[in-house]
């Protein structure tokens, strides 16, 4: 065997994972060998590595332990040992890898089948699966291999990762390689997380679950948890150990505790259930009104949407939920992010009552990075925040009509977007920065100067006036849109003037025959500063055989009049009559062998120093895609070396090759990085955080790699507001606390969120309403850069309390006022100050009370020990000392269990405040908080009896309280409990269920012994009775009063649009008993788990719920009408016509049609 090495040097890397030194020689080898803890009586070879002469780096896989930990030997290549013992060196296994492995007693396998090792991410890819498993839906829609380890406890145990293209099922790929299986001593699933940035840094992550995502004890899954690592060693520090929801409870009742002190991180699917069912795109937070929409319904600037398909486009929302997963950059998600609104994923949105139940109401919704928040809003809280979100001032777009003529790309120039639009000059000044020939686009920019005089030619100026001053389409939204869509047929229907035939003609004539020509919209009001544009505009390519080109110019100036551009700019108040569109004409790409995005940054996982790519396969959409079809993404890495990591692979190529192969990527990543950093300059953004260009690409079927936009990256360009624009950042100085004397300076950060050097700007201080001074700055401030600005007249904030600070920061030429004044509450502090109250009471058992008092910290030090006396009917029955930290304005909970001097009735009971930090606080009379309370419990004593089977430490138990989603107690067997017999105080009017857990998994009937359990109430009558046939755990409901669990519905619908129509709605939601529930509204002839019931004709519906004791009902008869509103047609009377309004949910009086009275009928 091997000689010991001495470790000269120990270190932990970025990743968390050791890094042994020694001195090595090149004919060597190195095992190292790893005490594991926390109970350091398990040892295992680790990892082994090659030698070089001189110093090298040892390391394993997973997480570092302190060096004491660690041995390393040395061998002989030229004459190799066998560590695992299998009969096979190590050498030769190490040169096998994956069908061998050096640590691993397993022989080796067919790769058909399987492996022995995984060395690399490519390996676990080609041997991976994405399906839907039935008996483990944490699985669905994961990539997994699964595993088998047979005589793991052994000193011979064999690892096996199984080819799951081949094998889905242990047991019969173990009857394939074969092997004898005495026992299951550890099969399961590795899932690889693509989307997990660790705390470490490290991109994507993999976790092994045991099968059904069951619990097992700690020493089991260590030596797992260890062998499969030891096998994968292009692990880095970035594995886990899953439990799904079924072992959750034995984990953390039996196991939890032992795993403290390892390095195996526990994922609950509890804590990961967000990551499933919700993916956050954009997080923000809005209100508007919510509306289930189908792809043919338009919504409102002021709707939030929940959408069962992503729609091609999207006018300005209020927020959007899907039910279907998005990409980060299709255009759904893009605008959201222009728009700074709430935009998530949430899994089967309508089966959850929280969201059901707000359809058609006002709401708020907000989206942060762990869970969305929805509730209803009132109509006053909505007009408030678009008010403050929309600019308050019109918006008047850079429009230069100097420009009169149709020019080549190569004379256009970045600073001409003012002619031809951001879209055009962009792809026009990308063709100097000195990419290969082909790669950005040849053509032509027409100017807005054309679509000037056309809209001038035809008098649309005034036809623009009239329609938009029109009543109706400022009421109505969807006269707005057919109103538009008119418009928008005149456009293309309108003739043109000779002179614009004719330099359109002499255009098309200069590109070769027979080319279709691409014609693509480029206006002043997109690609700018706090507006994107993203979508709003149409694009047409002119085919060959299509006649004079000004077909499709047409087609693209009249989408200047999409509903949704013009929602865009009604809303941010873009005067419509300056705002213009240019053309941008290349030849069109047809037949391309894949397009996507890309970023110059990495805007989905923030990684540093990184380019992010979205590529499909041929003319799929990327921005858009089809729900089967799945991108690929790939984060490529700046420096050449590091190469690319692929995130997902496409599901429309063979497993394993790329959409966009090395050679596209190498090219990729110089272009990005150039057209970065000479956007960067031309943009006055070099070296500031966030920015990044956006670039669309395909690949030619002449594999020519093309460039044909590129923009700043949504998200950042959406944070500029204006191109002058400063804001005050923060009072910088003095800050809270309680220290604040009589002479202060107040200093204040102002920053240049533009994109403009600024200077020669004031800025003002009021204190408490009062005007202090101006400060005038000639100082320059970079773009996105911040700087901090003193004023000159101390301040007196030496009394205790709250001062209101106004700073205003003003320029002439600032074109973004909602962020020019900060106003902020400066607090002079006491340094010890808190505060008691008592939040409940709960009377339990044997004359005890339950108070939950709640302790607030209004002072600047942070307590650290805080007194609490206790008094129960003038006696002082006992002290607390709570000494966890509580920092300023934290308040906590703390329970306080009393049993002394109880009485049956009128229990007075006082808490007092009685010092902090081992003093008297600074104010007294909010330090006591009183109750008065009886003694009139509803609970009372169950108890739990078990006879067990002839192993009762596998044994235990958990009662958990249904309706208050608590933890009531927990228990377990020793070897000598065979009868076992325990009392537990609950709630009698409560629903609740008891878990008994059985570790080996097979009951306590009937293989080892006989055993059963039952639970008796306080007069010793049953309340049920269990056989102990079962395998890891048997649950039961119960009522400890014996009369059953009761609940209760609220039953909520929306009428039908009409006496015909089939879109009513009917939502159930219970209140109390045992969830989950099912519903019916046919009597109970069927019954589902959904709770929301659409597409509803108008007519009577016998609604029953059952909870999960299938021994509870609730019946009731429910209606759905139809909207009467929508139903009646227009009534004359003479010279008064009469017709419903549904939108304003009233009728519409109308005489002579002069004028209209709206009147509620």
């Amino acid at each position: 065997m091997g000689q010991n090495v001495p470790i000269l040097d120990f270190s932990v890397n970025n990743f968390g994972q050791v890094q042994l030194g020694i001195e090595a020689k090149a004919d060597k080898y190195y095992v190292l060998t790893t005490l594991h803890q926390p109970n350091l009586t398990y040892e295992s070879p680790t990892s082994i590595t090659m030698g070089v002469d001189g110093n090298m780096i040892i390391s394993e896989p997973l997480a570092a332990f302190p060096q004491q930990n660690y041995k390393i030997t040395e061998h002989s290549i030229a004459n190799p040992d066998d560590t695992d013992g299998d009969g096979i060196d190590d050498i030769t296994e190490s040169n096998d890898m994956p069908r061998q492995a050096p640590l691993n007693f397993a022989e080796a396998i067919d790769f058909t089948n399987g492996t022995t090792s995984i060395d690399n991410a490519e390996t676990f890819a080609s041997m991976a699966v994405v399906a839907d498993v039935p008996w483990a839906p944490f699985l669905n829609g994961q990539q997994f291999v699964k595993f088998g380890i047979l005589d793991r406890d052994t000193d011979e145990p064999k690892v096996y990762f199984i080819n799951s293209n081949t094998w889905f099922i242990h047991a019969e790929f173990f009857n394939a390689i074969p092997a004898t299986v005495n026992g299951d001593d550890g099969s399961g699933e590795i899932v690889f997380n693509p989307n997990e940035i660790l705390p470490n840094g490290v991109i994507g992550s993999y976790s092994f679950n045991f099968s059904f995502g069951d619990a097992m004890s700690f020493e089991a899954t260590q030596r797992t948890f260890e062998l499969l690592a030891a096998n994968m060693p292009f692990l880095q520090n970035n594995f886990q150990h899953f439990i799904g929801d079924g072992g959750e409870i034995q984990h953390e009742t039996q196991y939890a505790d032992d795993f403290i002190g390892s390095r195996i991180n526990v994922v609950l699917e509890s804590e990961v259930f967000g990551d499933i069912d919700y993916i956050p795109f954009n997080e923000a937070e809005g209100f508007g009104f919510f509306r289930k929409m189908e792809l043919d319904e338009n919504p409102g600037s002021r709707d939030i949407v929940l959408y069962d398909a992503l729609p091609n486009s999207l006018p300005r929302v209020g927020g959007i939920i899907t039910s279907v997963v998005q990409t980060p950059l299709s255009h759904v998600n893009l605008r959201a992010i222009q728009d700074n609104v709430p935009n998530a994923y949430i899994k089967e949105p309508l089966a959850i009552p929280q969201i059901t139940n707000l359809l058609g109401k006002y709401i708020y919704y907000k989206v942060t990075a762990d869970e969305y928040e929805i509730r209803e809003a009132s109509v006053e809280e909505v007009n408030e925040w678009y008010e403050n979100i929309r600019p308050t001032q019109p918006q008047i777009p850079e429009r230069d009509l100097s420009q009169t003529s149709i020019l080549p790309l190569d004379d256009i120039e970045f600073e001409m977007s003012v002619a031809f639009g951001a879209k055009c000059s962009n792809v026009a000044t990308m063709r100097r920065f000195g990419l290969p020939e082909g790669t950005i686009p040849n053509g032509f920019g027409i100017p807005f100067y054309f679509y000037d005089e056309f809209m001038k030619y035809n008098g649309f100026y005034d036809d623009v006036q009239t329609m938009i001053n029109n009543p109706d389409f400022i009421s109505d939204l969807e006269t707005r849109i057919d109103m538009l869509k008119d418009f928008r047929k005149e456009i293309k229907d309108a003739p043109m003037p000779q002179w614009m035939l004719d330099e359109l003609q002499a255009m098309h004539d200069m590109f070769p025959d027979g080319t279709s020509v691409r014609c693509r919209s480029s206006t002043n009001n997109e690609d700018l500063p706090g507006f994107s544009g993203a979508g709003l505009y149409t694009s047409k390519t002119q085919h060959p055989d299509e006649g004079h080109i000004s077909k499709s110019v047409k087609q693209v100036y009249a989408s200047m009049w999409n509903f949704r551009a013009y929602d865009e700019r009604d809303f941010y108040r873009v005067d419509q009559y300056i705002a213009a569109m240019g053309i941008l004409c290349h030849p069109n790409f047809e037949n391309e062998k894949s397009n996507g995005v890309g970023v110059s940054i990495d805007p989905v996982f923030n990684t540093e120093n990184t380019f992010y790519l979205n590529t499909q396969v041929g003319e799929f959409l990327i921005t858009n895609p089809d729900a089967n079809s799945i991108p690929e993404e790939i984060l490529l890495y700046q420096d050449p070396d590091e190469g690319y990591l692929v995130l997902r692979n496409s599901n429309l190529v063979p497993i394993g090759q790329l959409v966009m192969g090395e050679e596209y990527l190498n090219q990729m990543r110089d272009y990005l990085q150039i057209i970065h950093d000479e956007f960067a300059l031309l943009y006055n953004v070099v070296g500031v955080e966030g920015f990044g260009m956006d670039i669309e690409y395909k690949v030619t079927v002449e594999d020519q790699l093309i460039i044909k936009q590129a923009r700043p990256w949504v998200s950042f360009w959406a944070d500029i507001k204006s191109t002058f624009d400063l804001g005050v950042e923060q009072l910088t100085a003095p800050v809270t606390s309680a220290s604040l004397g009589d002479a202060e300076i107040v200093s204040i950060q102002i920053e240049n969120k533009g994109i403009r050097v600024m200077k020669d700007f004031e800025i003002s201080l009021f204190v408490d309403n009062q005007f202090v001074e101006t400060l005038e700055i000639s100082d320059e401030v970079n773009p996105q850069t911040s700087a901090e600005f003193q004023f000159n007249i101390p301040q007196d904030f030496s009394t205790i309390g709250d001062y209101e600070i106004r700073a205003i920061v003003s320029h002439v030429e600032d074109g973004y006022g909602a962020n020019d004044t900060l106003d902020i509450v400066l607090s002079k502090l006491h340094l010890l100050e808190g505060g008691i109250t008592i939040v409940k009471s709960v009377s339990k058992c044997e004359s005890q009370i339950d108070i939950t008092a709640n302790v607030t910290n209004y002072g600047e030090s942070t307590f650290y020990d805080t007194e609490i006396e206790v008094i129960v009917n003038g006696l002082v029955v006992d002290i607390i000392n709570y000494d966890f930290g509580i920092p300023y304005l934290v308040d906590v909970d703390i329970l306080i269990p009393i049993t002394e001097n109880i009485q049956q009735f009128d229990n007075q009971i006082t808490l007092n405040l009685l010092r902090v930090n081992e003093e008297q606080d600074a104010v007294l009379n909010n330090n006591t908080a009183m109750i008065s309370t009886d003694l009139d419990s509803s609970h009372d004593y169950v108890t739990i009896i078990i006879n067990a089977d002839n192993y009762p430490q596998e044994t235990s138990w958990a009662i958990y309280d249904e309706l208050n989603n608590e933890l009531i107690e927990t228990g377990e067997l020793s070897p000598q409990d065979s009868a076992y017999a325990q009392e537990v105080c609950v709630d009698y009017t409560s629903c609740l269920s008891i878990t008994i857990f059985d570790s080996y998994g097979d009951g306590i009937c009937c293989g080892y012994g006989i055993g059963d359990f039952l639970l008796t109430n306080s007069n010793g009558e049953i309340l049920f009775t269990n056989n102990g046939e079962f395998g890891s755990e048997a649950i039961e409901l119960f009522c400890p009063n014996g009369e059953g669990c009761t609940f209760t519905t609220d039953i909520e619908t929306s009428l039908a649009s009409n006496e015909e129509a089939t879109d009513g709605t009917i939502t159930i939601n219970p209140i109390g008993g045992f969830a989950p529930y099912e519903f019916s509204i046919d009597g109970g002839a069927t019954f589902v788990s959904n709770n929301a019931f659409t597409n509803l004709a108008p007519s009577d519906y016998m609604i029953v719920v059952r909870d999960a004791s299938k021994t509870c009902f609730q019946e009731e008869t429910i209606t759905v009408d139809y909207d009467i509103l929508e139903s009646i047609n227009d009534i004359y009377l003479g010279n008064i016509k009469v017709y419903p309004n549904p939108a304003r949910e009233n009728f519409i009086i109308e005489i002579d049609a002069s004028f209209e009275v709206l009147r509620d009928i």
